[in-house]
């Protein structure tokens, strides 16, 4: 949203309550004015008409006279006539000054008005892609709380519209993604299928094929049911279900349980925890897929002879848990976009591993426990990849 250069605020009140002042002013300067010209022009005229009638008489003692109210009958008509014309120009004089001063004040407002108007238009006339849309504010300050309220409305609906195309994106993606990845081995087992039907293959070839079929059916499942994990997660109705525990023996436990398999595997395992007890509010059974998620990636893309590293601290504000591992790293063009749905160890998605969901959810997961989740650079160079998860402790007041 384009700004324009602030102005100094005044008040609505002071602004009209300031031009009534000046407008009486001005009343009782053009009325002053015109008495002291209509007086002049007056005194002028009577003193003619006296001494028309004393033709001895000098201006010195005409204007005496006028002062002491010595008047004929025709000087008093005169008089009387010049006031109730000097009463009408003062009346117009009045009712001119009080319109140009009415007219100043709701052309202000009017000003005002107007440029609600046009920025409101502005609104269904613009390309919403682009929200070219000014600021607006006023130097009034009755008015400017509006140009603030609007102003914060247009942010809002640019923030929601970056939101929606985003998350239209994502689901375009999305269903992209979902497709290629269901396709795929169902091309497979369509082959293999009608290879079995038409009786084409040897026994050995059979038991290949069978092989084959299953394990296509059981990544299916996998992405299906990942699918239905991130699906579920990202329902607004979906709760946690947050309980009461030591967070540092529950990660003790679930590495001893993984300790096992990764050494069949050939991986091996450094973790670094505490003595002491980190209680902590969590969902039992939602967090242990987070660490699931981030194991399994170092297991599934990497080789044998990988260190897995793990440990957790804590202090007054929040546990901090890594996990690493020192094999191939990810790509520095990945890292930005790592925990965003779909997003595997290759783009073109033909020889990746996993549903490239398990980050997505784990990031959902992480965020539910008031966290966050990020990839880190291993200050002390073991780790090639190393994930950060903080938890902040609820404030205690």
């Amino acid at each position: 949203m384009k700004r324009v250069k602030e102005k100094k605020k005044r008040s609505l009140s002071f602004f009209v309550i300031s031009n009534i002042i000046l407008m009486v002013l001005t009343i009782i300067l053009a009325v002053n004015i015109e008495d002291s010209i209509a007086g002049k022009i007056l005194l002028d005229k009577l003193k003619k008409m006296y001494l028309a009638d004393h033709p001895d008489a000098t201006y010195k003692m005409a204007a005496e006279a006028i002062m002491r109210n010595e008047f004929t009958s025709e000087m008093q008509d005169v008089m009387y006539s010049y006031n109730n014309l000097y009463m009408m120009i003062q009346l117009v004089v009045i009712i001119i000054v009080i319109a140009i001063f009415s007219w100043i004040i709701l052309r202000k407002v009017h000003k005002e008005l107007k440029i609600f108007q046009v920025a409101i238009n502005s609104i269904s006339d613009i390309n919403v892609q682009e929200w070219e849309v000014l600021a607006i504010n006023s130097d009034i300050r009755e008015f400017d709380s509006i140009c603030s309220s609007y102003n914060r409305m247009v942010t809002r609906l640019r923030e929601s519209e970056a939101t929606r195309s985003k998350l239209e994106s994502q689901r375009r993606q999305l269903t992209a993604d979902i497709s290629h990845d269901l396709k795929t081995p169902i091309t497979v087992i369509q082959g293999y299928a009608k290879a079995l039907n038409d009786g084409v293959a040897d026994p050995e070839a059979e038991r290949r094929y069978l092989e084959a079929i299953y394990t296509k059916t059981e990544m299916m499942a996998e992405l299906i049911n990942t699918f239905h994990e991130y699906s579920k997660l990202e329902h607004p109705r979906f709760g946690f279900d947050m309980a009461e525990g030591d967070l540092c023996e529950y990660f003790r436990e679930y590495l001893a349980m993984k300790y096992e398999e990764l050494d069949l595997a050939g991986f091996e395992l450094e973790a670094d925890l505490p003595e002491h007890s980190i209680p902590f509010r969590f969902d039992h059974t939602q967090l242990k897929r987070v660490f699931e998620n981030l194991i399994t990636n170092s297991f599934r893309h990497n080789s044998a002879g990988t260190a897995i590293f793990a440990d957790i601290a804590d202090d007054d504000k929040a546990v901090v848990i890594h996990i690493g591992d020192n094999g191939k790293g990810i790509p520095k063009d990945m890292r930005d976009t790592i925990f965003e749905p779909f997003v595997v160890g290759s783009r073109s998605r033909t020889d990746s591993k996993g549903s490239g969901l398990g980050l997505a959810i784990s990031k959902r997961i992480v965020e539910a426990h008031s966290g966050s989740i990020t990839l880190k650079d291993d200050p002390a160079g073991r780790c090639s990849t190393l994930y950060e998860i903080v938890l902040k402790k609820p404030v205690i007041s």
